[in-house]
């Protein structure tokens, strides 16, 4: 469960940012954020898994918020992170993914004029890569889209926002699933009202198929979803992704 600080509501967006190891990306992702055309006040978390490399040090040059926490994933991480935000508004982004400017802006938007919204995903293309990336991006986008609309919204999980009192009241991400935990957020949120897809981009990095190959990765991303669905659950011993670097 996740606990809210005493003060909140202080800053408006809170960016929280799980890391290990991320040296490689995390500078240009932090500047990214710096330079959105959001004029609001603003928070940059970065909840950092004690990483070797040098991530945290470029997260303090860059005036972020760094926390540590366990190495228990993403999850754990972005849970952390979220601990100490005192946003009303809280935007997740991974550590190589670089929003456009008017991210923030959209999201801010999105949420002060519909009250009826509690969350939403980001447009997510490829950062770079070829014709093939591109279609397939394209194909994943259509994807989150209809799933949405039918009710079942699918968050890839690049970029990410909830309405701070929902995100505590669904008591974060579940940290026991092994893939699809910002699938499972997005379906419990609709309890408390809609989540949306933002059709503003972010663009992330193409690291992990560069590595296992589309076939593979997708292949495994279909399996845990269809394990989700059936069981509730997609345990750790059956579904895991190595660390791409």
């Amino acid at each position: 469960m996740i606990s809210t600080p005493a003060v909140i509501g202080l800053i408006v967006i809170s960016v929280v940012i799980s890391t290990l190891n991320e040296g490689k990306y995390l500078d240009a992702t932090l500047r990214a954020v710096k330079r959105q055309s959001y004029r609001g006040d603003l928070e940059i978390i970065v909840s950092d898994s004690r990483s070797e490399d040098d991530t945290q040090e470029i997260a303090k040059r860059h005036g972020a918020k760094v926390v540590l926490s366990d190495r228990l994933g993403p999850a754990a991480g972005r849970n952390r992170g979220a601990q100490v935000a005192r946003g009303d508004i809280l935007v997740f982004l991974d550590a190589d993914t670089i929003p456009s400017s008017g991210v923030l802006s959209a999201i801010n938007e999105m949420l002060k004029m519909r009250r009826d919204v509690v969350g939403g995903t980001c447009k997510f293309l490829p950062y770079g890569g070829g014709f093939v990336d591109w279609m397939l991006y394209a194909l994943s986008n259509g994807a989150a889209r209809m799933m949405i609309k039918l009710g079942l919204p699918m968050d890839p999980g690049y970029c990410f926002f909830y309405r701070r009192k929902i995100f505590d009241r669904l008591g974060g991400i579940r940290e026991d699933l092994s893939l699809n935990e910002t699938h499972d957020l997005a379906i419990r949120s609709k309890k408390y009202g809609k989540f949306v897809y933002l059709n503003i981009p972010v663009f992330t990095s193409l690291r992990r198929y560069r590595k296992a190959g589309y076939l593979r990765t997708v292949w495994m991303y279909i399996k845990s979803t269809i394990e989700y669905f059936k069981t509730g659950t997609v345990p750790r011993s059956k579904f895991r992704f190595e660390p791409v670097r």
